[in-house]
């Protein structure tokens, strides 16, 4: 989720010192994406999956790396993401056929059990560390009933039901989280733990699930202002959200919407709908650069709606994508789907698919340019991973749309 920065600390020598660190850099100076050749969406879905893979492999506890770093290097295994990569594997295998990605999702998948806390809880921060987090137990979730969904192997679905009797035995009574949880604070992307809360409810049924996760949404709708801007969206107070957790509130609270019933599905789906209108506006709007290429899409926004950083979050790009051909499954509304390909497009154009080194080659960046404020200098492994996801929901859906215009 990119609670913690892999890096921030990388001076100019250091840079230059590296000749495929150097290379990335001036091709950002020099070329602008939307100038670049970009390869078919199967040589850049490959890649990225590679990449993942290789991220992987780099973690010699297990799980996987929480991403690539110019400073450091891979880094340790990280739980949170850990969990949430294990969907796209299954999908990709699907697919694509390369049925060795399910076997890596159940690695994952079984490491998370072995390392799971005694209380149900899943690990906080990069590594096996011994404090519990609200938001990572909640994606892991997420991988575990994917897995049980997948082969239902009773063991992946009795882990995510101790996760789940965790989350609400320290839920604040009004619905949010503010224990074991990042900064000590609630945050509006929490609906991404409600969404899984939903996910147990309907494989298992327990109403507890479920009205945890209603109150969670009711105390984040509670947030929403006059503008439809959603507070505490933010990993600190003092910061304005970045695009990647815009996007986690209003994913979350999408899914929740189809697993839920009665009037709170309306009432999300009006809060949903206007900020992708919001946002959608914001970034057809957007102006040319010196180059003559489009603008990326600001990387922060406030609570006006208007762009706060100069530089583009990458996963966040990935994730709006995603959230836009939902929307369009679900509204019709074409204007999302373009933009979708638009944003998939921009980020795909920042890949290097010939990179020598291998922990750059087919990745994303948390920032473009490279040295922007998420992720400075690094490639984490959830960008790839809503990459990824990205490109196979837009090849799914065109593929639908070529079909229907074929009949």
């Amino acid at each position: 989720m990119g609670s913690r920065r892999i890096t921030n600390k990388l001076g100019l020598l250091d840079v230059l010192r590296h000749a495929s660190f150097a290379g990335l850099v001036l091709r950002d100076l020099m070329v602008a994406p939307g100038h670049r050749r970009l390869h078919s969406t199967g040589e850049h879905l490959q890649a990225v999956m590679d990449w993942l893979c290789r991220a992987q492999d780099a973690s010699v506890q297990g799980g996987m790396s929480s991403g690539y770093s110019w400073l450091d290097g891979w880094q340790g295994p990280y739980p949170e993401t850990t969990g949430y990569v294990i969907p796209t594997f299954l999908e990709f295998a699907r697919v694509s056929g390369q049925t060795e990605f399910v076997e890596r999702a159940r690695r994952m998948a079984d490491w998370e059990i072995e390392i799971q806390l005694p209380s149900g809880a899943v690990r906080g921060g990069i590594g096996v560390n011994e404090y519990p987090i609200v938001f990572n137990t909640g994606q892991m979730i997420l991988g575990w009933t994917a897995m049980y969904r997948h082969g239902s192997d009773p063991k992946y679905l009795q882990a995510a039901r101790r996760a789940a009797d965790w989350l609400v035995s320290v839920q604040d009574e009004d619905g949010k989280w503010s224990r074991h949880e990042y900064n000590s604070i609630p945050h509006a992307y929490h609906t991404r733990v409600a969404w899984p809360m939903l996910e147990v409810f309907a494989l298992r049924g327990e109403s507890a699930h479920r009205e945890a996760a209603v109150r969670n949404i009711e105390w984040v709708l509670s947030l929403v202002q006059e503008n439809g801007w959603i507070r505490e969206m933010a990993f600190k107070r003092t910061e304005w959200p970045y695009t990647h957790t815009i996007a986690y509130t209003l994913r979350g609270l999408h899914e929740c919407a189809r697993l839920l019933d009665g009037p709170i599905v309306s009432r999300i789906d009006a809060v949903v709908r206007r900020a992708c209108e919001t946002l959608l506006m914001k970034y057809e709007c957007r102006k040319r650069d010196p180059r003559g290429a489009p603008e990326y899409l600001a990387g922060t926004f406030d609570d006006q709606w208007r762009p706060a950083a100069r530089y583009c979050c990458l996963t966040g790009c990935a994730q709006l994508a995603i959230l836009f051909i939902k929307r369009f499954q679900l509204d019709g509304d074409p204007r999302l789907l373009n933009a979708a390909l638009k944003l998939i497009d921009q980020v795909r154009a920042t890949q290097s698919l010939r990179a020598i080194n291998p922990g750059i080659r087919g990745a994303v960046a948390g920032s473009y340019p490279i040295w922007g404020g998420y992720i400075r200098y690094g490639y984490p492994n959830w960008a790839a991973k809503f990459l990824a996801d990205a490109l196979m929901l837009s090849e799914q859906v065109l593929a639908r749309l070529r079909q229907e215009a074929a009949t």
